[in-house]
């Protein structure tokens, strides 16, 4: 078994818009990449989806409670940050990936280049279960930021 960190963000990476990143930890036994198969379909199933689990999707379709159970059930983290460029995002990211314990960081693609951090790698979302939960964490926190305020500080749920 190692730990693995699935990482994702919620929010557009413009200036000054209120980007939330997420991170899923979990203990993994075999390949990160098949790690959360089954909830992704049962929650595919219980709300009829087909295909990648989005945010906006399992929202839309009543799947809220779904992704609280998911924070209730294994270890989450995320940060809050106003975008002012990818350099000073990244920094944030350092950071919040130093403060957790993971043997393996999977990071959206998209997100940043896994090649600036240790032990990351970047995967596309579609492909692994895990990212695609960790996408819908990331979503539910950004909207309790919404009206709120955008804290730049790593903080747990």
């Amino acid at each position: 078994m190692r730990r693995v960190a699935f990482v994702d963000e919620s929010g557009t990476k413009s200036f000054c818009n209120c980007v939330v990143v997420a991170g899923l930890v979990v203990e993994a036994a075999g390949s990160y990449m098949y790690w959360g198969a089954g909830l992704v379909d049962e929650i595919r199933r219980s709300l009829g989806i087909v295909g990648e689990l989005k945010w906006r999707r399992v929202k839309r379709r009543g799947g809220r409670e779904l992704v609280e159970a998911l924070l209730r059930r294994f270890e989450a983290r995320h940060f809050a940050v106003h975008y002012t460029s990818q350099r000073d995002f990244e920094a944030h990211l350092w950071r919040f990936l130093t403060d957790i314990d993971a043997d393996i960081f999977v990071l959206d693609t998209g997100l940043a280049d896994a090649s600036k951090f240790p032990r990351a790698v970047n995967k596309p979302s579609h492909k692994v279960p895990g990212l695609q939960l960790a996408d819908l964490v990331a979503g539910l926190i950004s909207e309790r930021y919404r009206g709120g305020g955008c804290r730049e500080r790593p903080t747990r749920p």
